[in-house]
């Protein structure tokens, strides 16, 4: 390597190291985030304590650093009833971090992330030389390491850039081994077998990438080779296990244990769960989730049970499925492989053009393949790493294998475009990785960038934070928290913008209609579904509106869990809007000895109010064929009172009447002074209970307020269509009128 190219890889070097030493915890976000208060504890506990026993100094050791807590999510286990509870995470990275963690907490955690990719430029350098000159060889070493979402990983206290540095490692020692003329001993693939060891033990599918490396030995240094890379394997995964068991009585401490929970920290000199109650003579089988026959406590975040069952289960995904997800996987917003590994698709295709392409290399492929393919059929809603995620978290392990693919960089020109994709998709992340500070802040908040708004949102996935979702009877919307403000089943768009509003629906969707309300003076509002849109003008009247779309087809077309989907994607766009104020108010929160409620006056800048109300086909139906039955009512009722009468009604349509959705039916009512004149037109709803099908008869409690002046008056029963039309409408006036006297009541004597 040329006194340069080492002076740069030094240069480099230095400043990934001191970096995490300049770091405050907590950053942002403010705690800890995913799986990272079990790896931080685990490193301190091994260091401080030589366990892996949660007890109350570990918990106090979270308020030394984060004191901003709650720490959320901090996975645990236990065997007897949460008497002694350990922790339930792979235990090597915090094992070999101990030493850093135990010198500088949760900054050498990162300074030990910061050294391993270090490695892996170093390695990546070395391999790239043997066929290319020594500064381009470091560039695109470099750039393959750093111009990933992988390197985002390095400021996580988590496991990623430690199996990334173990694939790394054990694809460097034999690749391309059987091209020299001079072959290691074989302490490479001894040290190949081993390395990769590390990473499959945190996630067994890694152990894919074997394949390859296992041909590789056998072809540079035939059975001895193979031999040594199976014995180093072996060595590392039984010493690990040994250690496991010794630890918490477990060959790993993620998978088998009687009880699991992810728990909440709050409180300092307390844990998290208490032990159950002694157990009877005679008791249940433990509960999953985290509860005992005996009644122990769980947490509410608690994950499912896991075994080797989970592991080696036979999958069930549709086929239409596995292909929305691999779409999904490859140029997602959020996960896709062409926009959060640009590198990783630069080494495919120099892998492609190269000649000529050895069996080893074709066999990583296919092992990389089927780790991806692993994880789509066996996760088909959290292939991506579950909640806490940037990027594709559980393929990014091995996303240094894809270097290795590489031999000549020809043509070298190809390096600028992989650099000009990460600059658009991966600049807000890499240099702002601990998370940006926006109005709802989320990991994912760099997606809100508009290049991505070209790349499909994926549905498929049971978590992607930082969305909205509006369940309604007939469909699910979806939409970007930052833009939305919701309201029951409507909502507030922000103002000159473009939203995104998803809509997926059971059934196709022919005409989309939607109640439209413009805001601010001189605010043209635009909707569109595909070719379809409409424009509501400045100059229009500021109630809301109704719009109704016809788009040609859906936007995406999906079968989930069997039944398929129709999505259909509404951009919205406002040319202005006006500020309004609003009330956020969550729901009471609780979190150990503390229940909290967080009521508070915010802004939106809103450009457009919208209210889905479903097909505008459905509402043309005639449904309005309602028979009263015989309806009893007080016969006096005090003024402003509210009271409960018996409704009875038949459906005499041919269509069932829906109580559920944005447009559904409920009974209501109008008051009538007793010549006629209407008083009181929009009565209180009282939901149907069900649906009611045709010829069905329906018998209800409705509820009636009393107007607020004394008199005689007529009670009208009606039903009503929302956002369609009264039935009284439609009808020729089929309600059913009763006399009420309203009036206080009498004065006892």
């Amino acid at each position: 390597m040329s006194r340069s190219t080492r002076l740069a890889f030094l240069a480099l070097t230095v400043f990934l190291v001191l970096l995490p030493l300049t770091l405050a915890k907590p950053g942002l976000p403010v705690n800890l985030k995913a799986d990272e208060p079990a790896y931080y504890l685990m490193a301190l506990s091994l260091a401080r304590d030589r366990d892996l026993r949660l007890e109350v100094q570990d918990v106090d050791r979270l308020f030394e650093e984060f004191p901003l807590l709650p720490a959320r999510n901090l996975i645990v286990m236990s065997d007897d009833g949460w008497r002694t509870i350990h922790y339930s995470k792979p235990l090597l990275y915090p094992l070999l971090g101990a030493p850093f963690a135990a010198a500088l907490g949760a900054n050498g955690l990162l300074l030990f992330n910061m050294l391993l990719v270090g490695a892996m430029v170093w390695m990546g350098t070395r391999h790239l030389r043997r066929h290319n000159d020594d500064a381009l060889a470091l560039l695109v070493s470099a750039a393959f390491v750093l111009l990933s979402c992988g390197f985002a990983y390095a400021f996580w206290i988590h496991t990623e850039i430690f199996c990334m540095a173990a694939v790394a490692a054990a694809c460097f020692l034999v690749l391309g081994a059987a091209e020299r003329e001079r072959r290691p001993s074989l302490l490479a693939p001894l040290g190949s077998g081993a390395a990769l060891a590390l990473a499959a033990y945190h996630k067994p599918t890694y152990a894919l990438v074997g394949a390859a490396l296992l041909f590789a030995a056998w072809r540079a240094w035939r059975l001895r080779g193979a031999a040594a890379w199976l014995a180093g394997a072996g060595a590392v995964l039984g010493a690990t296990v040994l250690l496991s068991i010794a630890l918490v009585g477990r060959a790993t401490p993620y998978l088998g244990s009687q009880l699991r929970a992810g728990v909440s920290v709050c409180t300092p000199g307390k844990l998290p769960i208490e032990p159950a109650p002694a157990p009877p003579a005679v008791t249940g089988a433990p509960a999953e989730g985290g509860a005992t026959a005996t009644g122990a406590p769980a947490s509410e975040d608690a994950p499912p049970r896991l075994n080797w069952g989970f592991v080696l289960r036979v999958p069930s995904t549709d086929p239409r499925e596995l292909a929305e997800s691999l779409r999904y996987f490859l140029w997602g917003r959020h996960t896709g492989f062409l926009l959060y590994f640009p590198f990783g698709v630069l080494a495919v295709l120099l892998f492609a053009l190269d000649r000529p392409r050895d069996g080893e290399r074709w066999l990583l492929l296919a092992s990389l393949a089927g780790i991806a393919l692993y994880f789509l059929v066996f996760i088909p809603v959290n292939w991506q790493g579950g909640g806490g995620f940037v990027g594709n978290r559980y393929f990014v392990a091995v996303y240094p294998a894809f270097l290795y693919l590489v031999r000549r960089v020809r043509p070298a020109v190809m390096v600028v475009p992989a650099v000009a994709v990460s600059s658009l998709f991966l600049g807000p992340l890499l240099l702002s990785p601990f998370g940006a500070a926006v109005p709802e802040p989320t990991l994912q908040a760099h997606v809100r960038n508009a290049p991505f708004h070209l790349f499909p949102l994926e549905l498929s996935l049971k978590n992607v934070p930082g969305y909205h979702v509006f369940p309604l009877a007939e469909a699910r919307l979806l939409a970007r928290r930052d833009q939305v403000v919701p309201f029951g089943e409507s909502m507030w768009l922000r103002g000159a913008d473009r939203v995104e509003v998803w809509i997926e629906s059971a059934h196709p969707v022919k005409r989309p209609a939607f109640l439209v309300e413009r805001f601010g003076p001189g605010n043209e509002v635009t909707l569109a579904i595909g070719a379809a849109r409409e424009t509501i003008a400045p100059a229009g009247p500021a109630e809301p509106r109704r719009v109704v779309l016809e788009p040609e087809r859906a936007t995406r077309r999906r079968r989930k869990d069997g039944a398929e989907s129709w999505v259909y994607k509404l951009v919205v766009r406002s040319s202005s809007g006006a500020v309004e104020s609003w009330t956020r108010s969550r729901t009471a929160r609780r979190c150990g000895d503390f229940e909290f409620e967080d009521p508070r006056v915010e802004s939106f800048f809103v450009g457009a109010g919208l209210t889905y109300i479903g097909d505008a086909a459905d509402h043309e139906r005639d449904l309005f064929a309602p028979e009263w039955g015989s309806v009893r009512v007080p016969e006096r009722v005090a003024p402003g009172a509210t009271f409960e009468i018996e409704t009875v009604v038949t459906n005499r349509s041919p269509h069932p009447w829906s109580g559920g959705g944005s447009s559904r039916i409920n009974l209501s009512y109008h008051w009538l002074a007793a010549d006629g004149r209407m008083v009181v037109y929009d009565g209180l709803r009282t939901p149907l209970p069900g649906p009611v099908e045709p010829g069905a008869t329906l018998r209800a409690a409705q509820a009636v307020a009393a107007p607020p002046e004394p008199g005689s008056y007529l009670l009208e029963l009606d039903l009503v269509y929302e956002h369609v039309a009264w039935f009284s409408q439609r009808s020729g006036g089929r309600t059913l009128r009763l006399p009420v006297e309203v009036a206080p009541p009498p004065v006892p004597d």
